[in-house]
């Protein structure tokens, strides 16, 4: 449908605030799609959600309820919400179509009390739903077609930039978030969603210090200075749930995650034991006499393997299958 000017505005600006921020501020990217939003239709409730569906894990880097930024964090969706609906038919789900029947069997946040009206999008690859877009209100009625078609640009718009700054490009979350690293019986997703309660906790008491300082000072330079400082909490929240969100999860010893590998071919998967194996990367002449194959030939295989498994370089092969930093290899 066509929108309306306003809705073209708040569209463009967002689409300018995005493209100016730094590469690495997801949370800019986040921020500039709920204000759009906001300016479009009433919206009380926004979130943005990572999705993967081989183990129906989701993840929020991105809540904003009733002015205030929430927690984020990591759970398992089930079949039968209104997230589970979206992925499985790809399409945006809208309180109208159901009078919010799925929507309020999942999770309610902010204040906790049903919404009147709401729009769920997906951001959908070649390999399924990657992430969501949700916009809830209030105000019966109040998310029309505009509110969707609005959504869905704005999705796109997010998935393009999300996917630029996968991890594939090289953050070290361990070497600040050495927790972030833990295969233990925590794991990984239990360490970043305790990441998440801390810096929300700090948050809160940058927050509380803010106020009592304004009762005294007024809107002094100090105050305005620990108003950035609550922000910057949750930048950096969505930013570690964006990252956790978009890899590949393993579990800990006796918890065995989905395999990397099923869409491999046997000749693949030889190839990628031999370069993850406890000797190292054995080279390409190592891996063809190995495999009593030509060194083009294991090119071939090789380059088959990263475009299946959505990698750069074959050093990733390491982290990926078997979760360690990655290595340097012999030769290309």
């Amino acid at each position: 449908m066509p929108l309306t000017d306003a809705a073209v505005r708040a569209l463009r600006h967002a689409d300018q605030v995005i493209h100016e921020a730094d590469r690495a501020d997801v949370f800019a990217v986040y921020d500039a799609c709920r204000a759009a939003a906001g300016a479009i239709a009433q919206v009380d409730d926004f979130y943005v959600a990572l999705i993967r569906e081989s183990d129906r894990q989701i993840s929020y880097p991105y809540l904003f309820s009733n002015g205030r930024y929430l927690e984020g964090g990591t759970l398992t969706y089930g079949p039968r919400g209104v997230v589970g609906w979206v992925v499985a038919s790809r399409k945006p789900y809208r309180f109208a179509d159901d009078e919010g029947a799925l929507l309020n069997r999942g999770v309610r946040f902010g204040d906790g009390d049903f919404s009147a009206d709401a729009v769920v999008v997906p951001m959908v690859t070649e390999e399924g739903v990657v992430g969501l877009l949700g916009a809830l209100s209030d105000t019966p009625a109040s998310l029309g077609d505009e509110v969707v078609s609005a959504l869905t640009w704005l999705a796109g718009l997010v998935q393009d930039r999300i996917l630029a700054v996968s991890p594939r490009r090289g953050l070290n979350l361990g070497m600040v978030y050495p927790e972030l690293d833990d295969t233990g019986r925590a794991g990984a997703l239990m360490a970043v969603n305790h990441a998440a309660t801390t810096l929300t906790e700090l948050a809160a008491e940058i927050d509380e210090l803010r106020q009592t300082l304004a009762q005294h000072d007024g809107e002094s330079p100090v105050v305005e200075r620990l108003s950035s400082f609550s922000r910057r909490c949750f930048e950096v929240q969505a930013t570690i749930v964006t990252r956790l969100g978009m890899r590949p999860e393993h579990g800990g010893p006796g918890q065995a995650g989905p395999d990397p590998l099923d869409g491999l071919s046997p000749r693949e998967r030889a190839v990628v034991a031999l370069v993850t194996g406890p000797e190292g990367d054995p080279g390409n002449a190592g891996i063809a006499e190995a495999l009593n194959i030509g060194t083009a030939t294991v090119k071939t295989h090789m380059a088959s393997v990263l475009a299946k498994l959505g990698l750069t370089h074959r050093s990733e092969l390491r982290w990926l299958v078997l979760g360690r930093p990655r290595t340097e290899t012999r030769d290309g």
